[in-house]
C-alpha cells in the first residue's frame, strides 16, 4: 500500500499454555502466534493510530482483509474529519470506568455502588492503566477463570463482566473507542427457587447483630428487597397513618409504591419500636449511619454459617412473601403492587404458586365421576 494511505496486519500474540499464571509477556515463555483479529495502523492530523479492525480470519490466512482494509478506509477519513475525539490505542480502563460512574449519576441509579465493587475485581486483574484495545476476548476468559478459583459464583462473574461491557459499550458511544471485545458470559442456572420457613428464619435471627435482624425482620413482613429496607428513611414512614411510601427513585425497578403496614400488627410493633430508637434520618442505622451493602451482606454469611443454613439466601425472604401472601389468597396484581414486582414473571421465574391450589386441582382430577344410572324399563302390564 502507498505510503500515507495506512496498513492493515495481524500482530503476533502470546497464547498462554493451560495453567499459566505468568502475565508479564517478557516473562511468559508460551508460545507466540499469528492474532486471528486484523488491526489497522494509520496516520491522520499528524497522529498515529494502531487498533483492531473487528475482523477475524484464521491465522496464516488473508481471509477478511479486504473489509479490515474499507474498515481502514472509514477510520482514516473519520479521523481527518474530526469524527473520532481521542485515540483508541491509548484509551484506558480508568476512562471506561469513569464513562460508567458517569452514566449511573446522570440516570441516578441506585446501584452504584454494587456497580463500583465489580469494577475493584476488573482493576485489580487487569490494572486501571491497561489500555482498553489490549482487553481482548481471550483475556476475559483468563479473568474468568481466575474469579472462578477464587470461588466466586458465575453469576457474579457474569455481573463483573456486564459491568465492564458497559464501560465498553459507553465510550463507544461517546467517540472514545472503535472496537468493543466480544464479552461471553457464563452460562448459568441463576433462577432462585429457595423459600423460609418460619422455624428457619428464626435460627438466623439469632445469631444476626439486633438491626440487621430488625431489618430482615421488615424484609420478611414487606418482601422489598435488602437495601431498600437498608436505605429506608423516616421521611417516607408516616407513623399516624400506618403507611410506609417508597419513591420512584428509590425503587430498583423504578416503580413507585405504598406498603400500610398499620394493618400488620407485627411489623407494627417493629416500627414503633425503631421509632423510639431513632438517631438521624434512616430507619435501620448504626450510630445515625445507614446500614452498607457489604456490612449487611457480611453478618448474613457468619449467621447463616452459624445457623447451618448455609444454603439460604436473604432474597429468599422476598420470594417467601409472594408464596405466603399467595396461600392467603393474594392475587398476583396485588402482591406486586406491595413488592414492586414489574411483572408477573415472577411467579413463573420463581415457581411460585399455592400448594393448595395444586391439591384442588389434584382432588378434581381424581374425584369419579358420577355415573348415573339409566332410568329402568317400565315393567310390563301384569297379564290378569
Amino acid at each position: 500500500m502507498a505510503r500515507g494511505q495506512g496498513r492493515v496486519y495481524k500482530p503476533t500474540v502470546l497464547r498462554h499454555r493451560k495453567g499459566c499464571a505468568i502475565r508479564a509477556p517478557d516473562k511468559c515463555d508460551c508460545p507466540r502466534a499469528e492474532s486471528n483479529v486484523w488491526w489497522i495502523d494509520y496516520s491522520a492530523n499528524g497522529k498515529r493510530f494502531q487498533e483492531p479492525s473487528g475482523i477475524k480470519s484464521k491465522p496464516g490466512t488473508t481471509k477478511g482483509k479486504r473489509d479490515a482494509l474499507d474498515v481502514l478506509a472509514e477510520r482514516m477519513g473519520d479521523r481527518k474529519e474530526g469524527k473520532l475525539i481521542a485515540r483508541p490505542d491509548k484509551l484506558t480502563l480508568a476512562e471506561c470506568k469513569a464513562q460508567h460512574e458517569i452514566d449511573y449519576d446522570l440516570n441516578g441509579r441506585r446501584s452504584k455502588l454494587r456497580m463500583l465493587q465489580c469494577w475493584k475485581h476488573i482493576e485489580h486483574f487487569f490494572g486501571l492503566e491497561t489500555k482498553a484495545v489490549d482487553v481482548t476476548t481471550q483475556r476475559l476468559s483468563d479473568y474468568a477463570v481466575k474469579r472462578l478459583g477464587e470461588g466466586a459464583a458465575r453469576q457474579t462473574v457474569n455481573n463483573e463482566l456486564s459491568a465492564a461491557r458497559r464501560g465498553f459499550n459507553l465510550a463507544r458511544e461517546a467517540g472514545l473507542l472503535v472496537v468493543v471485545p466480544r464479552f461471553k458470559l457464563l452460562d448459568t442456572q441463576n433462577a432462585r427457587t429457595g423459600f423460609f420457613e418460619p422455624a428457619e428464619f428464626a435460627l438466623v435471627l439469632l445469631e444476626l447483630p439486633e438491626v440487621v435482624a430488625n431489618l430482615h425482620r421488615f424484609v420478611d413482613a414487606t418482601g422489598w428487597r435488602i437495601m431498600e429496607g437498608a436505605e429506608l428513611q423516616w421521611s417516607f414512614v408516616d407513623m399516624e397513618g400506618g403507611i410506609i411510601r417508597l419513591e420512584q427513585a428509590r425503587s430498583k425497578s423504578g416503580v413507585s409504591r405504598l406498603f400500610p403496614f398499620g394493618a400488620d400488627a407485627d411489623l407494627k410493633t417493629l416500627l414503633d419500636k425503631l421509632w423510639t430508637q431513632r438517631d438521624g434520618p434512616f430507619v435501620f442505622h448504626r450510630d445515625g449511619q445507614p446500614l452498607t451493602y457489604d456490612a449487611v451482606h457480611y453478618a448474613w454469611k457468619q449467621a447463616r454459617k452459624r445457623a447451618r443454613l448455609e444454603g439460604k439466601q436473604s432474597h429468599d425472604l422476598r420470594r417467601t412473601f409472594c408464596r405466603n401472601s399467595r396461600r392467603a389468597g393474594l392475587s398476583e396484581g396485588e402482591i406486586m403492587r406491595l413488592t414492586g414486582h414489574k411483572t408477573r414473571s415472577v411467579f413463573d421465574r420463581y415457581n411460585i404458586i399455592s400448594e393448595q391450589d395444586l391439591a384442588e386441582a389434584v382432588a378434581r382430577r381424581s374425584a369419579k365421576p358420577t355415573v348415573n344410572n339409566p332410568p329402568s324399563a317400565p315393567k310390563p302390564d301384569s297379564v290378569s
